[in-house]
């Protein structure tokens, strides 16, 4: 039976992030996007069905009104029982080169991302069965998540690791700037740290060399607490990776953002685990298969979306075997609100998978017209 979208409402919103997550120590032009990003706006769409029930998806933020749009006009001619988000584009007649990312390689003006939503929610509520059971079916029924946070100063590092302690949570990922300012603010405030704790610090990139930031390994690698350093230096910098990996017990992660990246990730021996966040949640799925093919343990990235692209991720890091590092599926905590109910549930530091048909969430229409910029309908 042929199951179509009859109409879409679309409800534009910005969402600020807390201050104090957000908050940066150096605010030179080339981190300026790391305290700005919460200022994008995000589309959350709501979908009536021909078989009489409600969708719901949501873009990437900053997606543009008109790439919406045009997304989601051309999803109100498809079966979405004759497609998966791999074939929704397809050209006819052509295989793809390389399995579940043709869609978003055809159709570059219209967002995979945005569609991928949809069809998880429809199709599983369809089916009354749960997003994860159409990525494979669930090994977990909860999934590690940490606490995150920008590029805080030590107060308020120490003051956002209590908060994490306090809901629960057992670790928490921060960022670094060239300097390794997040490295430096830790050692100071290490004899207050508890014991069993863990911390991410994620570079981005941004350290230069092994040579220029060996002292920032060596002192980590002294602190009475589980550190990952993900992305510490650029990806050619083969050598330094390979190097940094010999600070033990520092666990080294790279951040893989597309096939690519994973590629020479893994044939380079860069690093000892992975942050497998480059598409939507079937290619999630792919990787992570390589990842448990490799011996590798990798987590669910974020890019802190709303809450119906993170219950996305949560479905796709409940399916993966080798996804038993913490995810990040901070939103709850980071933004003002992730506007959809059930918000996402916790408990010892996990965040709980729905069992609901589909993603298990809908739109909290209350909590939207506070960060509303605009609404309108496609049909």
């Amino acid at each position: 039976m042929a199951l179509k979208f009859r109409k879409f409402r679309v409800f534009e919103v910005v969402v600020p992030a807390r201050r104090d997550i957000l908050s940066a120590q150096m605010k030179g032009r080339i981190y300026s996007g790391s305290i700005t990003w919460d200022q994008l706006s995000l589309h959350l769409i709501e979908a009536e069905t021909d078989a009489g029930f409600v969708a719901v998806g949501e873009s990437p933020r900053g997606t543009s009104h008109a790439m919406v749009e045009a997304t989601l006009r051309d999803l109100l001619s498809r079966d979405l029982t004759a497609h998966t988000p791999a074939t929704m584009w397809m050209a006819d007649g052509d295989l793809p080169q390389s399995y579940p990312n043709w869609s978003w390689q055809m159709q570059p003006q219209l967002s995979y991302l945005l569609m991928e939503s949809l069809w998880l929610d429809a199709a599983g509520k369809a089916a009354g069965m749960p997003a994860h059971q159409l990525l494979g079916g669930a090994v977990r029924d909860r999934v590690l998540t940490d606490f995150w946070a920008n590029r805080p100063d030590a107060p308020t590092m120490l003051t956002l690791i209590r908060e994490a302690i306090d809901r629960g949570l057992h670790g928490i990922k921060m960022k670094s700037d060239s300097t390794g300012d997040t490295a430096r603010a830790l050692i100071e405030i290490a004899g207050d740290l508890p014991a069993g704790f863990r911390v991410t610090i994620d570079p981005m990139n941004s350290w230069r060399s092994l040579r220029e930031s060996a002292r920032w390994l060596e002192a980590l690698s002294k602190l009475p607490i589980d550190i990952q350093l993900e992305d510490p230096f650029p990806y050619l910098a083969t050598d330094d990776w390979r190097q940094a990996r010999t600070f033990k017990p520092l666990t080294i992660v790279c951040h893989a953002r597309s096939e690519h990246d994973f590629r020479i990730a893994l044939d380079k021996e860069l690093s000892d685990a992975y942050n497998l966040a480059g598409g939507g949640a079937f290619n999630f799925q792919q990787l992570a298969h390589i990842a448990e093919f490799y011996s590798k343990d990798c987590w669910q990235g974020s890019a802190l979306e709303l809450g119906v692209a993170q219950h996305v991720r949560l479905h796709a890091a409940s399916a993966a075997r080798a996804c038993v590092l913490a995810s990040d599926l901070q939103s709850e905590w980071v933004r003002e609100h992730t506007l959809v109910t059930q918000r996402m549930q916790y408990v010892d530091g996990h965040a709980i998978v729905p069992q609901r048909p589909g993603l298990g969430v809908e739109l909290d229409h209350a909590a939207i017209q506070k960060y509303l910029r605009s609404q309108w309908e496609v049909a």
